[in-house]
């Protein structure tokens, strides 16, 4: 009986105990329902007052510069004429003689052609860039690569020689930031890339017949004549009277252009200055980067510099890294043969030593300098001046089978001398030749007469 009582006993605590502890647990659990519920609030009264903004990063230089040439290019795709124009540096604008001349001029210049896409390459930081059309100079530029791609119009072909899509490949996009006068702020579009002038060219499959009226001056050596025979004293200008002729060029209002300028002219309307002019030189002489490129810039006037390549860089003779500095500020480099042949001669011996002496040199060009090469110069004016009309034929089907637009011409033989330039013969540009024993006045009678 003791024992039931016990063990009734015992139940009796350890039920109390249960309680207790039930009681503990429950109490615990309010409480950490109640610190978990205020602290919830809390938090949430924090966020709802406290709320994050996202600030979107500025974009870089890099983004702005290839931002804008995306624009512009998409403008040009869209024939948004007006937009491109608004984007131009007003010194751009300058060169054109109104808006709606720049706008025919676009509608005309790719009219044989669909555009399909362009593409943008990495951009990258310039301390400068020289317009070769004014040889001003802009510093702090940014240049974007752009390629072009784009295809003739159904049931028709490029021109001969020709392959658009690597002709419009890795082009020069030129902005500047401007930091004072009414475009503040503004990136301003100095070279629109494959959408300028200065792009390469692609003759217009049927060409309307126009004339131009530009001297294109042609000298050889611009420095004391290495004897006194008749044919170097003919070949060579005298500094100080290379600089007199320039002094008064400028002071006569001409303004230097180039080819590029003279063929958008002759095929699609484009701009020219009052007065244009052409200086060339022959033979890529080591003195047309000692004397002829200072000179040159420091009037203010471009120059074609028609180079022989097997002959860069022997003694005499420029070399690649001199004439990619006379490029990158502002001169313009043209084919003259690997070996300054008579093509006329090789013409009569081997058709394929010919288009050799063409395709090499203008390849080689290219490689070294990085730009599209579509000028040539006819070394000793043949076969020009004294062979048959079917050579000259001949090697104008060799030109443009190799995607030469033009070419200039020696005056003598069959050649004359003048100062017409005619967009259907692109082949036989008419020059002046400059000689070495001419006296000022009769240099400045060349222009009066």
């Amino acid at each position: 009986m003791q024992a039931v009582r016990d063990d009734s006993a015992s139940r009796t605590v350890l039920a109390w105990v249960l309680v207790v502890i039930s009681i503990l647990m429950a109490t615990g659990s309010i409480g950490l329902w109640v610190y978990s519920a205020f602290s919830t609030g809390a938090v949430s009264t924090q966020s709802t007052h406290k709320k994050t903004v996202q600030v979107a990063p500025t974009p870089t230089r890099s983004q702005q510069a290839s931002a804008i040439t995306n624009k512009y290019m998409q403008a040009f795709l869209t024939r948004n004429y007006a937009t491109m124009w608004t984007m131009l540096h007003p010194q751009m604008q300058a060169m054109w003689p109104n808006q709606a001349s720049f706008e025919t001029y676009w509608q005309h210049r790719f009219q044989d052609y669909t555009l399909q896409k362009f593409t943008l390459g990495s951009p990258s930081r310039l301390e400068y860039w020289i317009n070769p059309e004014t040889m001003m100079r802009y510093d702090k530029v940014m240049q974007i690569p752009v390629s072009l791609t784009l295809v003739s119009k159904q049931g028709q072909g490029p021109p001969q020689g020709f392959q658009p899509d690597q002709l419009f490949q890795h082009l020069p996009f030129i902005v500047q930031y401007a930091t004072d006068g009414a475009d503040k702020g503004k990136w301003l579009v100095l070279a629109g890339g494959p959408v300028d002038v200065e792009a390469p060219i692609l003759p217009p499959l049927t060409v309307a017949q126009k004339t131009i009226q530009v001297p294109i001056l042609m000298y050889h050596h611009v420095s004391m004549p290495e004897t006194q025979s008749a044919l170097d004293v003919s070949l060579a200008v005298e500094p100080e009277l290379f600089k007199q002729q320039l002094t008064y060029l400028k002071k006569q209002g001409y303004h230097s252009i180039t080819f590029n300028q003279l063929f958008s002219a002759l095929y699609y309307d484009g701009p020219l200055p009052t007065k244009p002019i052409i200086l060339s030189f022959d033979d890529g002489y080591d003195d047309a980067y000692k004397n002829v490129y200072p000179m040159l810039k420091e009037q203010g006037f471009s120059g074609m510099f028609y180079i022989i390549t097997g002959k860069v860089g022997w003694k005499g003779q420029a070399t690649w890294p001199q004439l990619r500095e006379m490029m990158r500020n502002g001169m313009q480099m043209g084919s003259h043969t690997i070996n300054h042949s008579d093509l006329g001669q090789v013409l009569q011996v081997s058709q394929a030593q010919a288009q050799q002496e063409l395709h090499v040199s203008q390849s080689t060009l290219q490689e070294h300098l990085g730009v599209p090469i579509q000028q040539f110069c006819y070394p000793a004016g043949e076969p020009f001046r004294n062979y048959s009309v079917t050579l000259q034929q001949e090697i104008i089907k060799l030109l443009t089978a190799d995607g030469y637009i033009g070419a200039t011409t020696d005056p003598g033989g069959h050649m004359p001398a003048g100062t017409t330039q005619n967009s259907e013969a692109p082949f036989k540009l008419q020059r002046l030749r400059i000689d070495g024993r001419a006296t000022l006045q009769e240099f400045m009678d060349t222009f009066s007469a």
